[in-house]
C-alpha cells in the first residue's frame, strides 16, 4: 500500500503539495468591467398611432434596419411613422405596457399630438 500511494506522489508532482503549487499563485478574482452601455440612436421611430407602431414592429421585427430601409421608401407604407430628432422630444406624455413590452407617447416640439415609440425603460413587472 505504501509503495502504491508514493508511486501516485511521484507522479503527481513528487509531494502530496505538488498539485497545489504546480497551478501557480492564488488571485483574487476581479471584477469584470461593466458592459459598455449601447450609444442611443440619433433618430427615434414614432407613429402617430401605438396601433401603427405595434405593426411596424411586428412586420419588420423589429429590426432598426428594416424599419429604417421602411421609413425611407416613398411606396412603401409607413403607417404614419417617422424618425424624428432626439432634439425635438419635449418629455414623456403617456406610458402603456401591453404584453410586457413597453411604450412611451412623447411630446414633440412644434405639435400638440404625441408620438408613441418603444419605451427605453423597461417594463416593470406585474
Amino acid at each position: 500500500m505504501r509503495r502504491l500511494l508514493g508511486a501516485t506522489l511521484l507522479a503527481l508532482g513528487g509531494t502530496g503539495l505538488g498539485l497545489g503549487l504546480g497551478a501557480g499563485p492564488a488571485q483574487a478574482q476581479r471584477p469584470k468591467p461593466p458592459a459598455a452601455a449601447k450609444p442611443l440612436p440619433e433618430k427615434l421611430v414614432t407613429c402617430g398611432a401605438l396601433s401603427n407602431l405595434r405593426i411596424l414592429m411586428a412586420e419588420t421585427g423589429g429590426d432598426p434596419a428594416a424599419i429604417k430601409a421602411r421609413l425611407a421608401d416613398p411606396k412603401a407604407d409607413q403607417l404614419g411613422c417617422t424618425r424624428i430628432g432626439r432634439d425635438r422630444v419635449e418629455g414623456n406624455a403617456e406610458r402603456v405596457v401591453i404584453g410586457g413590452t413597453a411604450y412611451d407617447c412623447l411630446k414633440v416640439k412644434e405639435s400638440s399630438l404625441c408620438r408613441w415609440t418603444l419605451s427605453g425603460v423597461p417594463a416593470e413587472a406585474p
